[in-house]
């Protein structure tokens, strides 16, 4: 059996690794994000970053109060190699590697194409979505951004990751935690964010819901108040 010091010494032991492995832990998450910069200068008469890399350019910011701006890479005969985007310091913002962007961010991402197909970069400069979807729509509703290829839509979230199956030929946000669905032509419904149905798709259209219904109309021409419980009342 171990004698008191031995357990007192075994006891220290264990509260140094615990506290050594905290500190790494806070310290990993505390890590500033290194980002590269562009060398130049800030020319305030055309509001441009000036790149002393001929390799580089850039857009003109536009206005003392824009915070982002394009730069472009190019080859030796002048050719755009990528796109991305830079801050007021010539810090780079979104790595320059794309064939175009949106300049700027909303909801706290930027949307970037290779080809004819759309990613989502952060504003940490973190691709959170592969440029692989033909549609994202420009910002967030209800916390989600609609996505669409092969002719088919769903949702996704800020991380990038599926919330909704990208199986349906029509989508809507509708407000509320529900979202329209179009199952077959002029036959919508309502699902939640977790792609439950909660209101069926017999409806010839879809509206966003206020204060918690909405009125829509059937294939028979009458109107229904429809009410995000699902309960459906015939006006």
């Amino acid at each position: 059996m171990m004698n008191t010091n031995m357990k007192y010494i075994f006891l220290l032991l264990c509260i140094s690794v615990i506290s050594c492995t905290q500190k790494i832990k806070d310290s990993s998450q505390k890590a500033p994000v290194v980002r590269e910069k562009l060398k130049g200068y800030m020319d305030k008469n055309s509001n441009t970053w000036i790149c002393e890399d001929s390799t580089y350019t850039a857009e003109s910011f536009g206005d003392s109060l824009t915070e982002y701006a394009s730069a472009m890479k190019l080859d030796a005969e002048g050719n755009p190699l990528g796109m991305g985007l830079i801050d007021r310091q010539g810090t780079i913002i979104v790595p320059i590697i794309y064939d175009g962007l949106t300049v700027g961010f909303t909801d706290s991402v930027c949307q970037v194409y290779k080809g004819d197909k759309k990613g989502l970069v952060n504003l940490e400069g973190k691709e959170i979505v592969a440029p692989t979807y033909k549609y994202i729509n420009e910002g967030a509703e209800d916390g989600l951004f609609r996505v669409g290829k092969n002719d088919l839509y769903g949702m996704i979230n800020a991380k990038g990751e599926i919330v909704i199956p990208i199986v349906y030929k029509g989508l809507e946000a509708a407000n509320e935690g529900l979202v329209a669905v179009m199952i077959e032509p002029h036959r919508w419904g309502y699902i939640n964010h977790k792609n439950e149905m909660v209101i069926k798709p017999e409806f010839t259209h879809h509206r966003k819901f206020e204060n918690g219904k909405v009125v829509l109309q059937k294939a028979d021409g009458e109107e229904y108040t429809v009410y995000k419980d699902g309960k459906v009342e015939k006006n």
